[in-house]
């Protein structure tokens, strides 16, 4: 199947993406790395009167490595965190889970931001985000305000964005512990199958 028909807006800034998305509402989505919606698109599952790309927008592409852990921007590319050395020794777990997300192909299109916003219960990095008491950054023309993870997750494929915010940047924790042990596995039928039993652990001396 093809997707319904829709309007497609570029955002070139962040404000002008909270602006399109304050005008549309509800009938307006963001565009990232578009590995869930569009293939819901196709399948009709979601029919969006506006897809708001926001691939553009330079400063939510950042990843910076800080003395209590981690910020991602939105759209950073799953690929470019699996490769990153620094976050994988500051926040190992969030390191060690994104190897298991989709394949190698859909983590070089895949964003942090966009797997989040998704909410899919079968997926990595909603897990990783509860475990370790995330901070969601959502911004709208209205403002910005910071929700814990486990807030932001009302059910599946739900989250506590409002119609006209995004998710903009992510905030990993570090643990404080000197002696830090973690490990994520997951058990599904075949790699990167969109039902998978995932297990996350840490442990500290």
């Amino acid at each position: 199947m093809k997707a319904p028909p829709f309007e497609y807006a570029r955002a070139a800034s962040l404000d002008e993406a909270c602006a399109l998305l304050r005008a549309h509402g509800d009938d307006a989505k963001l565009l990232a790395g578009g590995q869930s919606l569009v293939p819901m698109m196709a399948m009709r599952l979601l029919r969006p009167a506006w897809l708001v790309d926001i691939n553009e927008i330079a400063v939510l592409k950042t990843v910076a490595v800080e003395a209590e852990g981690v910020r991602t921007a939105a759209c950073a590319r799953q690929v470019d965190l699996e490769r990153d050395a620094a976050l994988g020794a500051r926040v190992p777990l969030l390191h060690q889970a994104l190897a298991w997300v989709g394949h190698v192909q859909t983590r070089n299109r895949g964003t942090v931001g966009g797997s989040l916003a998704h909410a899919d219960p079968c997926a990595e990095l909603p897990l990783v985000a509860q475990l370790l008491g995330a901070q969601m950054q959502l911004r709208s023309a209205r403002g910005v305000r910071s929700i814990e993870a486990r807030a932001f997750f009302e059910g599946p494929m739900s989250t506590a964005l409002a119609p006209d915010e995004c998710l903009e940047a992510v905030r990993w924790p570090a643990w404080p512990e000197p002696r830090v042990g973690s490990a994520f596995t997951e058990l599904s039928t075949r790699t990167g199958a969109a039902c998978a039993w995932h297990s996350a652990w840490a442990a500290w001396a």
